[in-house]
């Protein structure tokens, strides 16, 4: 969706986004093909700025500037990016767990760290186990993503991590993803296991019930020296981030169908322009 998208433009609407697709510009490349078309819906000079604002937009993504589109889409419109914006193992699926739910005063116990092939990693407080990493090497790990992707992240897990790292200065420079944003767009109640159900994600059975208070029993157990709960506690972590990849699909194609899908159409400008010059 990233080329299908005009909606970051300077004064652009989702209305006149709606109106260059039914006449048929549905892409960057078509603009640039038939930009007279887009003069007749937005007149010369929005025309002009529109396509400025795809030549940041093009300079931007080339350069790898992930802080541009950090800054310059809108949040409700991030959906578009998990398709067209990068590679599929270039996408972040982040979650943590905490022993509360204040940051700067609560400790984040592990953060879970997918991509969108499925590949995970976890980093644990502390001393991790065998095959998994400590907090601080998560920080390094997160710059070689493009996009990043949550459930709730916004107002939880995002400014968790922060806080953590805000003696290095860290901040996420790249644009978010929050699924809790999307779901509540398209009228979807409930958290990411409620949701997961409805949508017939399946955990395994050891993890399925588990909830955050949960995570935090486990994480006292294993500060207690069982490690069956730390395997069950990164088990479940883990599922929270792989997940995301699942919820995320479902989402863009019902985002797509709504938005884009239902509003564009295709249009031969070759054919109906060739037609026009043999008319004279």
């Amino acid at each position: 969706m990233l080329n299908h998208s005009f909606i970051f433009a300077k004064g652009m609407t989702e209305e006149t986004e709606r109106a260059l697709w039914a006449r048929g510009i549905t892409s960057w490349e078509l603009l640039a093909k038939h930009p007279e078309e887009a003069s007749e819906v937005l007149g010369p000079a929005r025309a002009a700025k529109l396509h400025e604002s795809i030549a940041e937009a093009k300079k931007a993504h080339a350069a790898l500037d992930h802080s541009w589109f950090r800054l310059h889409w809108p949040e409700r419109e991030l959906w578009r990016l998990w398709e067209g914006y990068c590679q599929l193992n270039e996408i972040a699926l982040v979650d943590i767990e905490t022993t509360g739910l204040t940051p700067g005063y609560d400790q984040i116990t592990v953060i879970g760290l997918a991509d969108a092939t499925g590949a995970v990693k976890t980093y644990v407080q502390g001393r991790p186990l065998a095959g998994d990493e400590t907090l601080e090497k998560f920080r390094e790990a997160i710059r070689r993503y493009r996009l990043i992707v949550t459930f709730n992240g916004a107002g939880f897990d995002l400014p968790f991590i922060e806080k953590h790292f805000r003696e290095t200065n860290f901040r996420f420079e790249q644009p978010h993803l929050d699924l809790l944003i999307q779901a509540r767009v398209l009228g979807l109640g409930g958290g990411l296991k409620d949701l997961e159900k409805q949508l017939g994600i399946i955990r395994a059975d050891d993890i399925k019930e588990i909830r955050g208070t949960e995570a935090i029993r486990l994480w006292g157990a294993w500060r207690s020296g069982d490690q069956a709960a730390y395997k069950r506690l990164t088990s479940y972590n883990q599922a929270d981030c792989v997940n995301l990849a699942a919820f995320a699909g479902h989402i863009f194609k019902r985002r797509h169908e709504q938005t884009f899908a239902a509003h564009s159409r295709t249009v031969d400008f070759d054919r109906i322009k060739g037609q026009q010059l043999t008319l004279f």
